[in-house]
């Protein structure tokens, strides 16, 4: 995996694209080729903006795979179904060139040019994609990992890895002092004692080791291990590996020596100050445009129920001091439900950002009495509080993907973005909020 802005993306994912945007190019310019109209590429390409225009058209492409979910995995479950994704990613993309030619009409792609490079391209993807959904599903070219002891972090991270072909590691098995009671409850073969090592690599032929808990290893193999990684081996805590694999620290697996003498849950207070600055900028902006939208929304309440048109709910914020979260209030509200799949109730809490007390983008803000109760009884937990909470953030991202609420996995996602506390993890996350709030 190759991590970017913060996050670690899957090199194959990260292949995908970089293909896919050759490919888009490279049909476009060779229909540029076959237009009768176009006298010379390099004239087009020089002298008409032909590469802006190719590039919108390949840019808008890029993002309708994307909001589509195209990019979440290479296996393809369905192929029709991936012919008809695909189909209403083009039709977007057209659409988009009209509202192009409304605003500037010589930044789209000539006609003769899009009707043959488009149902090229489309053919191109669909046979792209269907190729490397076979080369994703060949075991040969994944990276092979071999676990050192076993844990649940490991039972988790291993059958995980198994079904996400997309990741490029495939666990080959594990070792360990002591054989498993029930062989095929585990995820993983178990491949020997700790004792084989040098025989089970030999044999399995692993890129990488993912030691499961230090307490297992003893001193004298750090040698073993420093050759090992002179030799290509990649040696690595599961912890680590957990934390790219999932984007969150695994709490429960946690030592807490280790991240209070790293400290590495302190956030960088250069960060920090920058966050003071673009989020109040943003938030502005945002309620500047919409607040019209907010307007309609507060009057829609006011005519349409009864009670006041905001609560102010207390909450706790950074180190746990309270304060009062601004939201419009929906209870008894005919269409409450679409205001709250667009998160339209949540849109007074911009004032909290220019209050200096939230930010665009952190930890859920959490009720007094609870945060309270859980930083006393969850290990970690009010760590959280180190900075200020946010309208949306890295936990709220994936709560949907995590099943059915969990303090603790929340917590874990919470942990991830504090570590890893970048601006460029923010515009990540808004990013992908905006994508799960509104496809």
């Amino acid at each position: 995996m190759i991590r970017i802005l913060s996050v670690a993306i899957p090199a194959r994912i990260l292949t995908l694209v970089l293909t896919e945007t050759a490919i888009l190019f490279g049909c476009y310019f060779f229909a540029t080729w076959l237009d009768p109209d176009t006298v010379e590429i390099s004239a087009f390409v020089q002298l008409d903006s032909g590469l802006q225009r190719i590039s919108i058209m390949v840019l808008m492409l890029l993002l309708g795979l994307y909001f589509r979910n195209l990019y979440a995995q290479v296996r393809i479950q369905n192929r029709l179904e991936l012919v008809q994704e695909l189909i209403t990613v083009f039709g977007a993309s057209l659409i988009g060139q009209g509202l192009v030619h409304y605003i500037e009409r010589d930044l789209i792609i000539p006609r003769k040019t899009m009707l043959i490079g488009s149902p090229l391209a489309l053919l191109m993807l669909v046979a792209w994609r269907l190729f490397f959904d076979a080369a994703a599903r060949d075991e040969k070219a994944a990276q092979r990992l071999l676990f050192l002891g076993m844990s649940p972090t490991v039972r988790e991270l291993a059958a995980h890895l198994r079904t996400h072909p997309e990741l490029g590691i495939l666990p080959v098995g594990y070792l360990a002092d002591h054989k498993p009671s029930d062989p095929e409850a585990s995820p993983l073969p178990w491949l020997g004692y700790f004792a084989a090592l040098d025989q089970v690599i030999e044999t399995e032929q692993p890129g990488s080791l993912a030691i499961a808990s230090g307490a297992e290893i003893q001193p004298a193999w750090s040698h073993d291990f420093l050759e090992l990684d002179f030799g290509g081996i990649r040696i690595e805590e599961v912890s680590g590996l957990y934390e790219r694999t999932f984007g969150r620290i695994h709490a429960s697996d946690a030592r807490p020596p280790r991240f209070i003498l790293a400290d590495v849950f302190e956030p960088d207070p250069a960060i920090l100050r920058l966050q003071g600055i673009y989020s109040p900028v943003l938030a502005f902006l945002v309620l500047f445009l919409l607040s019209p939208l907010v307007l309609l929304v507060g009057l829609w309440i006011r005519i349409s129920s009864k009670g006041p048109v905001m609560l102010r709910p207390v909450r706790a914020g950074l180190q746990g001091v309270p304060f009062r979260l601004w939201r419009f209030r929906l209870q008894r509200v005919p269409g409450a439900t679409l205001i709250r799949r667009l998160s339209l109730d949540s849109l007074p809490q911009l004032l909290n950002v220019l209050a200096g007390q939230m930010l665009l983008i952190g930890p859920a803000p959490e009720r007094p009495e609870y945060a309270e109760v859980l930083s006393e009884t969850v290990p970690f937990y009010s760590q959280r509080y180190r900075v200020k909470p946010g309208l949306t953030g890295w936990e709220q991202i994936h709560r949907l993907e995590s099943g059915p609420p969990n303090t603790l996995r929340r917590l874990e996602y919470d942990l991830y973005y504090i570590k890893n506390l970048a601006p460029s993890l923010d515009s990540v996350v808004l990013m992908l909020a905006l994508k799960k709030r509104f496809l």
